[in-house]
């Protein structure tokens, strides 16, 4: 390749160079320098979300130890679970009237029609048989379900509207007396229900009356539950008033929502222990704490962040954003995961995935470990999340609250950032290359155009031997240094011709002097055959003698000037290539 178009790409490929390496070493840098201060900020906001999530559910655990504290030493409570006790061991037998038996089968064969139905059509059309749940083995227990949740006017969900009952029984004054308070407090506290167990197991009282009113806690259908677990460890308990907590789980009764239970022991002015208070807590509660409402953006968790509870079994407890957002497309995208299709059904017939969606990720175990901490992991959806997470220790309970957000969204800016760069760059890089190739064709011209010049002379002077020629190049740079050079060299060279030319006018003068001293040696040595004709002789050799002198320093001339013209040549072969 000649000079000219190599000066163009190399032009060309320095500047590419100098701006590829320039983009690449700023837009990295700029990048993880982004990327950086992106993820400080995530960790902040995603740290901040978490620490007030997990301070709000620890008050809200807190007040309703306390309200349960406070409630149990109050002589309202008192009394009424002295006097629900007192009626409930003899209910059976106040209200044996003639005519009661003779409709009883078709009631309850109603309500367990409807119970179930009402059952199946939140649990995925699972059935259920409630027949084996029903105590009948206890007579005070089945005329209190009878007439309080079998033959309840208001039906199903709403038999806590019933204060009274036409039986004229001891029972039902105590309920109609106290009822209406312990509603309110049921109201105010947004539970989901308030029992009054005695000390023998039997749940003597609740406002919900569910069909786990008058059921025994010891050796009834529900004593292996959740709610069984928060009696027993709150009756075991004497003269000290401990709050129990107790974990989430799915609660029959409740239509298998997740409940937890809050426990504490009822004394009496004399120190005696005569009951226990538990709440219900309401699920939803906690769920609104946890989804702000579902107001997420507003407490800066974006288009993708959600702030989350999980229980020791790695269960979500309070509903996720996405579900709540987009149940269909949830269950979609969680039916390519590791979930069971039963488990997605129920899902969708319950419209929740509370209690059922599993969490198998980084954040829950280290938080279930009991570390506190900020990570990049891959969370239940298999996306790439930061996620900050924290354990939630309430009465000897622990839980995980978890808060992140798609590292997609929490990368965005700075991924968009080098998408503008990339094309900023790409941009300047055009241009650079643009004026560089104006620059390279210039620059090319300027140093191609004076050596071709020079060149074409060399070729000139090597074709026509005419050493009188002179490069016409006189700027003071590396190719006029050249141009003089060789505009020396070719002085130089013609002063030697010139000299080689006198050398060899002299050698021919010389050659025939020599010539003509031999016929003159010949001459006279035959004139003089018998004379002494030493001294001519020796003259004659003498003039000989100076003439082969002057042919040995004719014979150097001649070497150097074989010599010069060698260099000569070679310098105009070499130019001749340019």
């Amino acid at each position: 390749m000649r000079i000219g178009p190599r000066l163009l790409v190399n032009s060309i490929l320095i500047a590419s160079f100098a701006v590829i390496a320039t983009a690449a070493l700023i837009g990295g840098m700029s990048f993880n320098y982004g990327k950086n201060i992106l993820e400080e900020e995530a960790r902040n906001k995603l740290v901040l979300v978490r620490d007030l999530k997990a301070d709000s559910i620890r008050d809200y655990f807190n007040n309703l130890q306390k309200q349960a504290i406070v409630l149990s030493q109050d002589s309202t409570i008192m009394n009424a679970m002295r006097d629900f006790n007192a009626g409930f061991k003899k209910y059976a037998q106040e209200v044996s009237t003639v005519g009661m038996d003779q409709y009883k089968e078709d009631v309850i064969k109603e309500y367990i029609a409807n119970f179930s139905a009402d059952y199946a059509k939140t649990n995925g059309d699972v059935p259920f048989d409630i027949t084996p749940y029903i105590n009948t083995s206890n007579p005070n227990t089945f005329a209190l379900q009878y007439n309080y949740i079998f033959n309840n006017p208001y039906g199903i969900d709403k038999e806590h509207q019933l204060e009274y009952v036409e039986d004229n029984s001891t029972y039902s004054k105590f309920h109609a007396q106290y009822h209406s308070q312990l509603d309110q407090i049921f109201t105010l506290f947004s539970l989901e229900d308030i029992f009054l167990v005695n000390n023998e197991g039997d749940i003597v009282y609740t406002v919900a009356k569910g069909v786990d009113f008058t059921t025994s806690l010891k050796n009834g259908p529900y004593a292996k539950t959740v709610l069984g677990d928060a009696f027993n460890r709150a009756n075991t308990v004497d003269g000290t008033k401990p709050v129990i907590v107790s974990e989430f789980e799915a609660y029959m009764p409740s239509n298998d929502d997740q409940s937890s239970f809050v426990a504490t022991a009822i004394y009496d002015q004399n120190g005696k222990k005569i009951g226990v208070l538990i709440f219900q807590i309401d699920y939803s509660a906690i769920n609104e704490i946890m989804t702000s409402g579902e107001a997420w953006e507003d407490i800066g968790l974006g288009k993708t962040g959600e702030v989350y509870l999980i229980d020791q079994k790695k269960h979500m407890i309070t509903d996720s954003r996405f579900f709540i957002e987009n149940p269909e497309q949830y269950l979609k995208k969680i039916a390519r995961l590791d979930v069971s299709p039963d488990t997605i059904t129920r899902m969708r017939t319950r419209q929740t995935n509370i209690g059922l969606q599993p969490i198998n990720s980084m954040g829950a175990d280290l938080a279930l470990q009991g570390k506190s901490g900020f990570a990049s992991y891959v969370d239940y959806r298999d996306k790439k999340v930061l996620g900050a997470f924290e354990p939630i220790r309430v009465s000897g309970v622990t839980w995980g609250v978890i808060s992140e957000i798609d590292a997609a969204e929490a990368y965005a800016p700075v991924y968009s950032l080098a998408w503008k760069m990339g094309f900023t760059l790409l941009g300047i890089m055009v241009l650079i290359i643009f004026f560089a190739t104006i620059v390279g064709i210039g620059l090319a011209k300027q140093i191609s155009v004076p050596i071709e010049n020079l060149s074409a002379k060399i070729r000139v002077l090597s074709d026509t031997q005419d050493l009188t020629q002179r490069l016409d190049y006189h700027a003071n740079d590396e190719i006029g240094d050249m141009a003089r050079a060789i505009n020396h060299l070719t002085a130089n060279f013609q002063q030697t011709c010139r000299e080689t030319i006198l050398s060899t006018e002299k050698m021919q003068a010389t050659a025939h002097r020599m010539v003509d001293w031999a016929a003159d040696i010949d001459r006279e040595e035959a004139a003089h055959k018998h004379e002494d004709n030493y001294d001519a002789i020796h003259e004659k050799t003498e003039s000989i003698k100076d003439a082969g002198d002057s042919l040995d320093e004719l014979s150097e001339r001649l070497q150097m000037l074989s010599r010069q013209f060698k260099v000569f040549e070679a310098e105009s072969n070499r130019t001749r290539g340019w």
